[in-house]
């Protein structure tokens, strides 16, 4: 058997490790995430354009992927599709719920089977814990009087008891960002409509109520 000094030793050992053994494992968790994040998402139908860390004066920068179907053609030319949570819209195996939309599918089953016109889908990814406070209408929201407004961002919480808004609401921003920024930048880079009739905007849940505020704040550019 060891002496008790030993063991102690070992002990003493073991804990002088134990940070660096957690920065360890932090940075392989950490890695890992990139990694999940970083991988292009794989539809069944058309591929996909990554663009990493678009950067905003607007709001924080996030990835932005753009579907195009499979025989896309610059000498035609397409609706837009913006769609929120973008992370969410193709890949089952790379969402945190292992759950999608498969908006792919679902643009070539209209396709085929309604006739919907030719179009490209932009799946701007969210804000990750500022989510609710891009999704949110921030006119209604600021219309509220502060001590309500106040009452919402500390009591509003997941079942988890993590905080729902984070930080003060800024969908006006994140809507000028896709408005001034992103949509001058597909119609540049795609053979797009850029007219209202051709430019749509969607999403689910709290991607739901921001597009219907989209529609609200700029009729004049979706249709």
């Amino acid at each position: 058997m060891k002496p008790i000094v030993d063991h102690l030793n070992d002990f003493i050992w073991k804990k002088k490790q134990l940070p660096r053994i957690q920065a360890i494992l932090f940075m392989v968790l950490s890695m890992r995430c990139m990694d999940v994040n970083a991988q292009i998402h794989k539809p069944i139908y058309g591929k996909i354009v990554r663009y990493n860390n678009f950067a905003s004066k607007f709001v924080p920068a996030r990835n932005v992927d753009v579907w195009i179907p499979d025989d896309y053609n610059n000498r035609k030319k397409y609706a837009v599709m913006y769609m929120h949570d973008g992370e969410m819209l193709f890949d089952s195996s790379l969402t945190w719920n292992k759950q999608s939309w498969h908006a792919d599918r679902a643009v070539y089953e209209l396709r085929q089977k309604k006739g919907m016109k030719d179009c490209i889908i932009v799946g701007i990814w969210n804000g990750g814990k500022n989510r609710h406070a891009e999704y949110c209408p921030q006119k209604p929201f600021e219309s509220l009087s502060k001590p309500f407004r106040d009452s919402l961002i500390l009591y509003s919480k997941r079942s988890n008891g993590t905080q729902i808004l984070t930080t003060n609401v800024y969908s006006d921003d994140y809507l000028k960002f896709i408005v001034k920024e992103l949509k001058p930048f597909i119609d540049s880079n795609y053979s797009t409509h850029p007219d209202r009739k051709n430019t749509f905007i969607s999403g689910s849940s709290m991607g739901g109520l921001i597009s219907i505020y989209a529609i609200c704040e700029y009729p004049e550019i979706f249709g």
